[in-house]
């Protein structure tokens, strides 16, 4: 309860990527056997942070000690010895070495609350003073001043590191276009011809089998945050008067539209029980659902082209498209972008050479060195295309000895190299691709509708960190409103979704809600001016496509 057109039109400067790469890579193709220490003499050494996810073949060695840390500490002008952080438990991990007095330089971690905690137990160093021996990073400062204006805290020092991300939404709706025109139909620009598409495609046979064994959407996992962005229904909002206000209205109306979807049979009514979305996305690949809903889109290939193949091999005549969110009692929304401006990391402020480390971070954002850590070597893990982008040459390779590497650069702006933005993947000389990427930039057109709010106060990434104590008491009571809704769902006629939001309101209250809202409030007062809000967010992405 507490609470994602192409890429940016640029100079596409192949020189960038291919003959730097080309000068830094050589001497790394040739990898040292030492590992990561007995470096060259004269270089600082600093420890850095580095997610364990547990993907590393053995073959490839480990997270301190593998072909990527070697190229890193052959090439960087600083020596890094890097500390593996398991990913699942990593704030667990972070906070006990910060306990022992032995956490890294370098702290990279995309929790928020985490970092607000250690700035708050002033573990943090304060960055204004070496951003000059991180000239990449000052670049990127003045491009995207909302990288300043997110990582500087209260007291008006800038203490993180950050990324700007790829400007793309975190989901959409894909709708069978073959249905539509089938049963002649128009794609629904509203809630309520959403509801009337959803029960044609339920009731009138639109894979022509002889049963009645569609489904109109899914609703399973978080898919039901796709409903509730069409409703605005995420939390907060605010108020005419400028007040941070729950969202009773929008989630009744959301609530409402579900208790439809459910009761009028256009969803699984076993969707309770799936709860990863596993069934529902086999069920749109088994071409069973016309307007599916994707928890998240974290692979802009895989679900356009990837997804639509395999769904062709079962119905060769299946049509795909991104579907807009449509406009809904409550006003007309996007769905949730990928977080534009994501904070990464931090520097310890016990660190010892905090020059380093900033020269760490800056060898590690230059293009030609992230384009390594990501695409890998030129010739070995990719080669140049007839569209001038790389091409990977062996999946399996790749995957053995690259892809888990992807961490070493966390904090890397992808959209700051044109080789590396996701639409390079698509080969335009394939039409399954071409679509996909066609697909891809409609959805982005999404975006640009001017009529369009964020669906939420602002990316959960950038909302305020709750004390402990009010940790506690937003978890038990969202905990108590979610089984509220559900109920209000699927408990029949009887209990409606007017009497699911009476109790609610009283479990908030109850509760202690109340204190969360003075906390929201005195937070929203003291921050109007730095916070980063989802109307920031539409500007900057918006503006990221122009």
């Amino acid at each position: 309860m507490f609470g994602q057109t192409l890429a940016p039109k640029m100079k596409i400067t192949l020189a960038l990527g291919l003959s730097a790469v080309m000068a830094a890579g050589a001497a790394g193709c040739s990898q040292k056997e030492e590992g990561t220490e007995g470096q060259a003499e004269g270089k600082a050494t600093i420890t850095v942070s580095n997610y364990d996810r547990g993907n590393i073949p053995a073959a490839e060695g480990t997270v301190e000690d593998n072909r990527w840390t070697k190229w890193i500490n052959e090439h960087s002008p600083v020596t890094a010895k890097f500390v593996p952080v398991a990913r699942a438990e990593a704030v667990k991990k972070l906070n006990v070495l910060f306990a022992s007095g032995s956490a890294p330089d370098i702290v990279n971690d995309y929790d928020t609350g985490f970092r607000n905690s250690l700035y708050q137990q002033k573990q943090l160093m304060p960055l204004d003073d070496y951003l000059q021996y991180a000239p990449e990073y000052q670049k990127l400062l003045e491009k995207y001043p909302q990288l300043r204006k997110i990582g500087t805290k209260p007291d008006g020092k800038l203490y993180e590191i950050g990324k700007i991300n790829e400007p793309h939404l975190q989901s959409v709706a894909f709708i069978r276009m073959d249905w539509l025109k089938k049963l002649k139909l128009e794609v629904p620009k509203t809630t309520d011809e959403l509801l009337v598409v959803l029960k044609a495609f339920v009731e009138q046979d639109p894979d022509g089998n002889g049963k009645k064994d569609t489904y109109g959407t899914n609703m399973s996992y978080t898919s039901d945050g796709m409903v509730d962005s069409m409703f605005g229904s995420y939390g907060w909002k605010i108020s005419n008067d400028d007040k941070i206000i729950r969202t009773w209205d929008n989630t009744l109306e959301s609530l409402k539209f579900k208790k439809r979807l459910f009761e009028e049979g256009l969803i699984d009514k076993d969707y309770l029980a799936d709860k990863n979305g596993a069934k529902a996305k086999q069920d749109y690949l088994n071409g069973k659902i016309g307007v599916y809903l994707p928890p998240v889109v974290s692979n802009w290939f895989e679900s356009t082209v990837t997804d639509v193949k395999t769904l062709r091999k079962i119905v060769p005549e299946a049509e795909i498209a991104p579907m807009a969110q449509p406009k809904s009692s409550m006003g007309q929304f996007v769905h949730h972008v990928v977080n534009p401006v994501q904070m990464t990391t931090v520097i310890n402020a016990a660190a010892k050479n905090p020059k380093a480390a900033m020269e760490y971070i800056n060898f590690i954002i230059k293009p030609e060195n992230s384009l390594i850590l990501k695409k890998g070597m030129e010739g070995e893990h990719w080669k140049k295309g007839a569209d001038g982008f790389p091409k990977v040459i062996d999946p399996a390779k790749n995957a053995k000895e690259l892809d888990w590497a992807m961490d070493y650069s966390m904090f890397y702006s992808i959209p700051e190299n044109p080789l590396l933005i996701s639409t390079t993947a698509f080969d335009m000389s394939d039409p399954d691709q071409k679509a996909g990427l066609d697909m891809l930039k409609k959805a982005d057109e999404f975006l640009l509708n001017p009529e369009a709010q964020y669906p939420a106060l602002s990316h959960y990434e950038h909302m305020p960190t709750l004390s402990s104590e009010l940790v506690v008491i937003n978890t038990n009571i969202d905990k108590e409103m979610k089984d509220i809704y559900t109920k209000g769902i699927i408990g029949g006629a009887p209990y409606t979704p007017e009497q699911a939001i009476v109790d609610a309101k009283a479990a908030w209250e109850r509760g202690g809600g109340k204190q969360i809202e003075e906390f929201m409030n005195t937070w929203y007062k003291e921050n109007k001016g730095r916070a980063f809000l989802g109307k920031d967010i539409l500007e900057l992405v918006r503006s990221q496509h122009k």
